[in-house]
């Protein structure tokens, strides 16, 4: 048998659609995160109105994680599909929660001699307990119970959770819960190898790649959302909805999201900090008024959560295929900030870094999620530690407005950066359009004036500050490494475990994590391409296209590239492999 271990666990729940596999992953998550541990929680289902297999994995550790690696140690299957699918996925030694009374054939099933096979009336102990609906809180208490995890925590988060649901609901999830954890005692005979015990750490918050955003949005002072949903990005909407008077927000659900970039470019210009979120297709819609928020200078932040396109595609995986359609959509040329956060917790800082920078160079600033980061959640320490500076550029206060004379919104400046003002100001009477300009705002289409204007609007991105754009680098020392392998976006989450699983095997790899596409950060990367003789890049899209922003920026080439393009995220173990492949043998 193998040995035990202690503090460490991977889990996957399985079942159709609605029997409340996100929800018990969820809480499973932060049960285990209340244990003192760091834990990675993602989920995966198909775009069906009904049904449909639904699974969500866990994964836990006493040290920082950003994926799940490993074979799983238990499986929660809340259906006989579940066990056909995952059993081969368990470990030596792992272990299967059924239904006992609906799956007679686990064994069979399963067809493995080398796990355990923990059966339990699941659905007749929920009922027992209150309603048969609770069997996956009985699943899920059993599975605490194997683990030989304090019951309290499991209580005190369902209190936490469903205390609006009402005391009854609540008092019933507890009772199933409790049934399933004194009855795992005795459905297997032996003490299972996993052991969870409590380790006393600071605080920490478990969140996914949306709710960071929206917690840094809302730190960064956003006070309008305008937002029609669309997967993956709806739960934006939801959160954004959920705290709009504890944090004097509007919050619009639009008809369209056309109507959402407008909405958040009128009221941009009006003074206030402004978002919107969507995905692929519904950032297609904005694409007029994104160019409206470019050659008006006005700053406002879009979070484009990609999904698998083009079209409808698969609307609830994952792709990093919509790189290059934002950084050249619309017609004409006006410049724009693209930022691809790789975590949750750069999803949080790099929200209110978008909000910044909206502002100082008064332009639109486009937030690049995927699937793969918005449904992916991670322990993160208190955000509340991190420091936050709102930078709001040349928004001129009422005493600057005052003494302004002859006031001109597009002023010519040296950085390319004009006064902005907001309407009622003294003396700020402008006129915003959709036409090229002059200096007023009045309609130019004078030769010597497009140039003028194209030229400054494309100065404004060089005041951002090279240090904030600056890829991050991760793994084995510049000098020690021997190949460099380059990701963007959520890809930087599998590859910091691919870079354990590489080390432990004595192969010294340094990774090139890139956040911001637009303006690219061409000499820090052009100087760590230069450096190394081996390098590979990753992509979830078919096409390599930040290999080819690479190329047009820097001119370095990466030979090799390695890319998914199936809906699914990279796993550490496959990148770990094609790094072996390509440059050890």
């Amino acid at each position: 048998m193998p040995m035990s271990q202690v503090n460490k666990v991977n889990c996957k729940i399985g079942g159709p659609a609605g029997s409340g596999v996100a929800t018990m992953g969820a809480l499973f998550a932060k049960c285990l995160q209340q244990c003192g541990l760091y834990v990675v929680g993602t989920n995966d289902y198909p775009s069906l109105i009904k049904g449909g297999h639904n699974t969500y994995k866990i994964r836990a550790a006493p040290f920082p994680i950003t994926a799940i690696v490993g074979q799983y140690d238990l499986l929660l299957a809340l259906d006989k599909l579940t066990v056909q699918l995952h059993a081969s996925e368990l470990s030596e030694g792992g272990a299967i929660i059924y239904d006992s009374n609906k799956i007679k054939d686990a064994a069979a099933i399963a067809a493995r001699s080398d796990i355990h096979l923990v059966g339990m009336p699941l659905t007749q102990m929920a009922a027992a307990a209150g309603g048969e609906i609770m069997f996956n809180s009985v699943a899920l208490g059993a599975a605490m119970g194997l683990m030989q995890m304090d019951f309290d925590i499991i209580r005190t988060m369902m209190q936490k959770i469903w205390a609006r649901k009402g005391q009854k609901v609540v008092d019933a999830n507890i009772a199933a819960a409790l049934a399933g954890h004194q009855a795992s005692k005795s459905a297997l005979q032996q003490q299972f190898k996993v052991k969870i015990e409590f380790i006393k750490r600071p605080k920490t918050v478990f969140m996914n790649g949306n709710e960071a955003s929206v917690a840094g949005a809302i730190k960064a002072g956003c006070k309008f959302v305008a937002e029609y949903p669309m997967s993956p990005s709806s739960s934006i909407l939801h959160l954004m909805a959920g705290h709009e008077w504890d944090y004097g927000i509007i919050v619009k659900q639009t008809e369209d999201e056309i109507a959402a970039a407008n909405m958040i470019c009128g009221a941009a210009f009006a003074g206030v900090r402004a978002m919107t979120a969507t995905s692929g297709g519904g950032f297609s819609l904005m694409v007029e008024a994104l160019g409206l928020m470019g050659i008006s200078e006005t700053p406002c932040v879009i979070f484009e959560s990609q999904r698998c396109g083009p079209s409808t595609g698969l609307p609830t995986y994952t792709e990093q295929a919509d790189l290059q359609f934002v950084l050249h959509a619309s017609q004409g040329e006006f410049p724009r900030v693209v930022i691809a956060p790789g975590d949750p917790l750069e999803c949080f800082v790099e929200a209110i870094n978008a909000f910044n920078i909206a502002e100082m160079v008064q332009t639109p600033v486009i937030v690049l999620l995927d699937k793969f980061l918005s449904e992916t959640s991670l322990t993160l320490e208190n955000l509340q530690s991190i420091p936050v500076k709102i930078i709001r550029g040349k928004l001129q206060s009422d005493e600057e407005m005052q003494k302004a004379s002859s006031f001109k919104r597009y002023q010519f400046t040296p950085d390319g950066i004009s006064p902005r003002c907001i309407p009622g100001q003294q003396n700020g009477l402008h006129v915003c359009s959709s036409y090229e300009h002059d200096e007023t705002g009045y309609t130019s289409e004078a030769p010597d004036m497009r140039v003028a204007m194209i030229n400054k609007r494309a100065k404004k991105l060089e005041a951002i500050p090279q240090e904030l754009i600056a890829p991050s680098f991760h793994g084995a020392g510049e000098n020690e490494a021997d190949v460099l392998a380059v990701c963007w976006g959520s890809t930087k989450m599998p590859m910091l475990e691919a870079l354990k699983l590489l080390a432990e095997e004595g192969k010294k790899v340094r990774a090139m994590h890139i956040r911001y596409a637009s303006p690219f950060p061409s000499k820090a990367v052009a100087g760590a391409l230069s450096s190394f003789k081996k390098s590979i890049i990753f992509e979830g899209n078919s096409e390599a296209q930040m290999r080819s922003l690479i190329f047009e920026k820097t001119g370095h080439f990466i030979q090799k590239a390695y890319l998914r393009y199936d809906g699914r995220p990279f796993k550490p173990e496959e990148i770990a492999s094609a790094i072996k492949r390509e440059f050890y043998g």
